[in-house]
């Protein structure tokens, strides 16, 4: 049964160990870096030649459907629709960098035994996710607003348009991390160490997005095998496709988080 107050405590303290140990430096670090050169130097450009015909068509060929360019690049922010798509599509690669060390190297060293004199494993295992939890929701936090800034100082809408577009677009990133995370949780559960659940997380990961596009001509919903395949309903930002895409992500956190749980109480640690 948990204990509340034992799993705040123990949440806190992950949270705050977290941000001064070098397996977060190396996701924080990169993250914001990359997007302070994404928003300094690149995404001006990329507004005017995306909001341009040539731009415009490059998006309708590759999306093959022109309305949804329309939508994303004339008649939304063209900024957040850059973030937006930026993020969906690099959001595997930095959740498995920051997730990726969440229970491995502690029971390898035996750490957790200590722990477990005053916790149960269901507080460690609960504490830990929340605490990584935690970590990528300030940081997508800060990115979401950084870009709603940048829409509204190039006018690129009105206040209250971006404001909840701004909302739409970190609540979409966020939700679409969670299942990244719980999938870490599970591979993390089982790995010996932090760069072996780092190399196995990349490992599994390639080969299912491998298996579905493999299998995916005889069987078209092999796409949604793997969280990734929302990827199309998320760029929409349909409200009636959200509910649907959101509903779908937190269906696939359950099942790795369960399935790391499931892991995790059985393990000798």
């Amino acid at each position: 049964m948990l204990n509340l107050y034992r799993l705040k405590e123990l949440t806190l303290f992950n949270f705050c160990y977290s941000l001064n140990s070098l397996k977060s430096l190396a996701f924080i670090i990169p993250y914001f870096l990359f997007w302070y050169l994404i928003f300094d130097n690149v995404i001006l450009l990329a507004v005017e030649w995306l909001q341009s015909t040539q731009g415009l068509i490059f998006v309708s060929w590759i999306s093959q459907d022109q309305e949804l360019a329309l939508r994303l690049f004339v008649d939304r922010s063209a900024s957040l629709s850059i973030y937006l798509l930026v993020s969906i599509t690099l959001t595997p690669l930095f959740i498995l960098v920051a997730a990726n060390n969440q229970y491995s190297s502690d029971m390898t060293r035996g750490a957790f035994r200590f722990l477990l004199m005053r916790a149960t494993r269901a507080e460690i295992y609960l504490s830990r996710f929340i605490a990584v939890l935690l970590l990528v929701l300030i940081c997508i936090s800060t990115t979401s607003l950084w870009a709603s800034i940048q829409a509204f100082l190039n006018e690129e809408d009105t206040l209250e348009a971006i404001a909840l577009l701004g909302l739409q677009t970190y609540i979409l990133v966020f939700v679409y991390s969670l299942p990244f995370i719980a999938f870490m949780s599970m591979v993390s559960s089982f790995a010996r160490s932090g760069f072996g659940s780092l190399f196995l997380g990349m490992m599994i990961y390639i080969f299912l997005v491998i298996l579905v596009f493999w299998i995916k001509s005889d069987f078209i919903h092999a796409i949604y095998l793997i969280p990734s395949g929302l990827k199309s309903i998320l760029f929409d930002i349909n409200p009636e496709n959200i509910l649907i895409a959101i509903s779908a992500l937190l269906a696939y956190t359950i099942f790795y988080f369960l399935c790391g749980w499931y892991i995790f109480k059985r393990r000798d640690i």
